[in-house]
């Protein structure tokens, strides 16, 4: 391995002991709280940046609109998402049972959002504690700099750097954990909340298509 990659571990693990023994929380909380956001970017999968969305509807809407189910179900399946799934079961769930349709889609509906929202507010609580523990860094690093000050004076810097290197450290990160996990989640809300749109608009959609055929039917 090169140089610059023993340089960074080297440098990673100066930092872990820099910090103290408030590190250690620290990287529990910011693991814990990237893994549970990297499980939600899995559930979400491509709908997480997908946008064409809108587009797939309008033709599975024209599709229901002339009585090709078949058509709508090929369109879906050709547009691989969290969202098109959902609505493919909805369609099958029509063409089996569509007396339960209703209830079906009430149902299924609570259990997707159930899934996407499934260990978010984790994320938010992780998010909300590595500052708080960064900030609780800095203070043993002050109250140990203060320790030592009363020890042996302040006559000599270097007695007192490893109490100031271990506030500024847990300083520094709390908020680098803290800061992207923030930004990442408020992206994920978004897209989440663009998801249960879509959901809703295509259960909606099956729904009212379901309720025309009955109507002609009878």
């Amino acid at each position: 391995m090169s140089d610059s990659f023993y340089v960074l571990v080297e440098a990673i693990r100066d930092t872990y002991y820099g910090g103290g023994p408030v590190m250690v929380p620290l990287l529990f909380v910011g693991m814990l709280g990237f893994y549970f956001l990297f499980a939600a970017w899995v559930r979400v999968g491509r709908d997480y940046f997908s946008s064409s969305f809108p587009k797939c509807i309008q033709k599975v809407r024209e599709c229901l609109e002339t009585g090709d189910r078949r058509g709508a179900r090929d369109i879906l399946r050709h547009h691989p998402g969290f969202a098109s799934d959902e609505l493919r079961l909805a369609l099958d769930k029509s063409a089996e049972n569509p007396a339960e349709l209703e209830d079906y889609l009430s149902e299924r509906y609570l259990k997707a959002d159930r899934y996407l929202q499934k260990g978010n507010v984790l994320i938010s609580v992780m998010a909300s504690a590595a500052p708080l523990l960064g900030l609780l860094g800095t203070v043993t690093g002050m109250v140990s700099t203060f320790q030592t000050i009363t020890l042996y004076g302040n006559h000599n810097p270097l007695l007192l750097a490893d109490g100031i290197s271990e506030a500024l450290i847990t300083t520094q990160a709390g908020l680098l954990i803290a800061f992207p996990l923030t930004l990442l989640k408020q992206r994920l809300d978004d897209r989440l909340e663009t998801i249960r749109q879509q959901i809703e608009l295509g259960f909606t959609l099956v729904l009212h298509n379901q309720e025309k055929v009955s109507r002609i039917s009878v």
